[in-house]
């Protein structure tokens, strides 16, 4: 944003760049006009078990394997992102005052529970629960596009 000379930006994050993004929110509150989290959690725990072991299994087979092949190397830094990563404090969202929309579909790897404390915990948010799964950005852009155009010209 420096380089480019952008004070300040809409920001839209999926899933873990979701997670990215409420990161970077809450370390530049002043760069962001708007905030769009799409598929997003707070602590690896807001992830539904069914999708959560997975990963966890494959990660710990990737990092049995990482000092001996490049693929399992990267493979153990991506899949421990998801089993490790993030670590926000719902409290610390109670900051953030500019406008947020939170979405997530019906059927979201996410727990909802989940997803309603983030929505919850924010003071100036809204929500959003599409029709779909985790890529409902993708599989029911018609809804998801109605409702992030929705809410960037809400004022």
């Amino acid at each position: 944003m420096d380089a480019t000379n952008i004070a300040k930006a809409i920001i839209l994050g999926f899933s873990d760049g979701g997670n990215i993004a409420l990161e970077f929110a809450l370390r530049y509150p002043e760069r962001v006009e708007k905030l769009i989290l799409n598929g997003a959690n707070l602590f690896p725990d807001g992830v539904k078990a069914i999708y959560q072991w997975p990963i966890e299994i494959g990660y710990r087979i990737a990092k049995l394997f990482a000092k001996k092949s490049e693929k399992a190397k990267r493979n153990a830094e991506i899949l421990g992102l998801m089993v490790n990563e993030p670590h926000i404090d719902p409290s610390e969202l109670a900051c953030l005052t500019m406008p947020v929309l939170v979405v997530a579909g019906t059927k979201d790897m996410i727990k909802d529970k989940h997803t309603r404390l983030i929505y919850k915990s924010l003071p100036n948010a809204q929500l959003a629960i599409l029709e779909g799964d985790h890529f409902v950005a993708n599989k029911n852009y018609e809804a998801f596009n109605s409702a992030v155009e929705a809410f960037l010209v809400r004022k």
